[in-house]
């Protein structure tokens, strides 16, 4: 029998005996897990001090062959986190891709320009870039060779082969397959999936063409919704039938009917003049060099070697707007989705541009979707306060999207740059809730609350919108629909009239953007830059240096944005589950913004 006038009873310090070596236990296992994270940590920063300590980039010989496989991820801000070299994302930017492919072309040194190319993540507004590279690279007199293995797997490599023709010569492996299947644009829609789980979507657009929602809300596209989709991917589609007909001189009916009967074997593509020789990349490399006395010099190391300032003097900054717009600070992580491009960081780093007098110019490079019109309306303020403290040209480059929100802070440029394949406008804004309600009623829980305002639950998920909260909430919609618009109006040089018609959502190509006058020219960030140059008044042979932003991140940042997202390492390791594209469940999380385009996906 337990002693009951012990204050602590036999039984009890048995108890808390196990309790206490259980609690001893799990504390060593969690110093363990952290002195674990900190040691990779730790292994992480060592081993990146450790190549940064290896000094520059070999010296290029006196003649070289430059090799660059466009399958390797070229994201357009450099990458910068500790995870990066351990990573399938490449530590360079595709702005220093197009730089070293131009600086290349003035190398006396480069003799060749060998590429690769099989299934790349590049979109269709960088390969119009890059096209647009090769071809002055050739230009210098210089011969260029692409090799592939197989253009796409089983079809989906329309837009690899569209970057393949901007070369002299096209190489297949043996037994290879050029999969030019041609443009399908996807849109997920899971109206269905709600109804049966008791979620009703309660959204509301401005106007019939800002159908970002509509995955939510309709079972299937609506009139407006197709033929906005039809509308780009026509034009996509017939700006990639072009380029390849033109580059390898045939006929653009030739090339559809090749389209429609993709994928092709290697000798039907030789057949339709699609490819000029078989051969595995040593019989190219054979043939650049025929005396096999040049070496291979890799884009990675001859980009390194080319400095961003070339010595004191004028300077052309270029800014990264890539990714979601969002308010709070930028982020950029491998462990993640989507990159963000925060508000405040955009600011602050105007703000340190603002302070450097040798900034003569800036190239906004805007690569987003949209986003959050509070951040975006934000980041569009302090664009044109910079340029009327600074007096200086701000200069536009649009990569593959610039869309919604993403074309409200194009409007501060002075001049609007755009591929024909870059996804801009949508001009529009849409907003509302998810109603939770028949959820609960389904698993039986029954939501009570009480509210001190009369609108002060407008935004519950656990009821619709009543007549008075709809009627204040779209009364909003209005509201940042007129300023969009009259924002778009003024810079543009619209009447209401013009800007209607450019305008309710409507999602437009480069291309087409340029024909209403939504974008001044049609070209890539190499464009952007002579017009810097030029509206600057930088003198023609002046050398500049260029100021990139965002700079270099210090060793406690990167450390610390590991460790913020690392959360989401389980999640984004799901990714590589065969079968299961995670991407398109990654497009979800652009519901959260009122001014976001359509989450289409397009294969090509």
């Amino acid at each position: 029998m337990a002693d009951l006038n012990s204050p602590f009873p036999a039984a009890g310090v048995a108890r808390r005996k196990k309790l206490a070596i259980k609690i001893l236990v799990k504390s060593v296992i969690y110093a363990f897990a952290l002195f674990g994270i900190l040691f990779i940590l730790l292994l992480l920063a060592v081993l990146g001090l450790i190549r940064q300590e290896a000094g520059p980039a070999a010296a290029v010989p006196a003649q070289a062959i430059l090799q660059v496989n466009f399958d390797n991820k070229f994201n357009e801000t450099r990458g910068d986190t500790l995870l990066t070299e351990f990573s399938e994302s490449s530590p360079l930017a595709f702005f220093d891709l197009i730089r070293a492919i131009g600086a290349a072309a003035g190398d006396k040194r480069i003799k060749a320009l060998a590429a690769r190319v099989s299934s790349s993540d590049l979109g269709l507004a960088q390969i119009e870039e890059l096209r647009s590279a090769v071809e002055a690279f050739r230009k210098s007199g210089k011969p260029a060779y692409l090799f592939s293995t197989g253009f796409g797997s089983f079809g989906r490599g329309t837009s690899e082969y569209y970057l393949a023709t901007a070369f002299d010569q096209i190489w297949l492996q043996p037994g290879g397959e050029v999969g030019i299947t041609g443009i399908a644009l996807e849109v997920p829609f899971m109206r269905r999936l709600l109804d049966k789980l008791g979620i009703e979507p309660e959204f509301y657009s401005r106007y019939e063409y800002k159908t970002a929602m509509a995955s939510l809300t309709d079972e299937k596209m609506s009139k407006p919704f197709r033929e906005d989709m039809t509308k780009l991917g026509k034009s996509l589609f017939a700006q990639m039938i072009e380029g390849i007909a033109v580059s390898r001189g045939l006929s653009a009916e030739g090339v559809t009917k090749l389209v429609n009967q993709a994928p092709l074997s290697m000798q039907e593509a030789a057949d339709g003049g699609l490819i000029d020789k078989s051969g595995y990349w040593e019989d190219m490399i054979s043939a650049l060099d025929q005396k096999a006395e040049m070496p291979l010099v890799d884009l990675y190391d001859y980009a390194a070697a080319l400095n961003d300032y070339p010595g004191r003097g004028s300077l052309i900054a270029v800014l990264n707007a890539e990714g979601i717009i969002s308010e709070g600070t930028s982020m950029d992580s491998p462990l993640q989705g989507e990159t963000v491009v925060g508000s405040e960081t955009i600011r602050a780093q105007l703000a340190e541009l603002a302070e450097n007098k040798n900034v003569k110019a800036v190239v906004l490079r805007i690569n987003s979707p949209g986003g959050s019109y509070a951040a975006a309306n934000a980041i569009w303020f302090a664009l044109k306060a910079f340029k009327a403290e600074k007096e200086i040209p701000l200069i536009v480059s649009m990569g593959d999207y610039a869309a919604s929100g993403g074309y409200f802070i194009a409007l501060a440029g002075d001049k609007l740059v755009a591929e024909p394949s870059t996804l801009t406008g949508s001009i529009g804004v849409l907003g509302g809730k998810m109603v939770l309600s028949g959820l609960w009623d389904k698993i039986g829980i029954d939501w009570q609350g009480i509210n001190f305002g009369d609108n002060a639950g407008i935004l519950s998920p656990n009821h619709k919108f009543s007549n008075t909260e709809k009627d204040i909430f779209n009364k909003s919609l209005d509201r940042v629909y007129s300023d969009f618009t009259s924002k778009v109006a003024q810079v543009r040089g619209f009447d209401k009239a013009k800007t209607e018609q450019v305008a309710r959502g409507r999602v437009w190509t480069g291309a087409g953007a340029k024909e209403v006058g939504l974008v001044d020219e049609l070209g890539g960030i190499d464009r952007a830059f002579e017009i810097a140059r030029s509206e600057a008044k930088i003198k023609p042979g002046e050398k500049i240096g260029v100021l990139y932003y965002p700079k270099k991140k210090s060793l406690s940042e990167k450390i610390g944005e590991l460790l913020n997202a690392a959360p989401m390492a389980s999640v984004s390791g799901l990714r590589g589950i065969p079968g299961a594209d995670f991407r398109q469940l990654e497009m979800l999380q652009r519901f959260n913004y009122d001014l976001m385009m359509v989450p289409v996906r397009i294969g090509y």
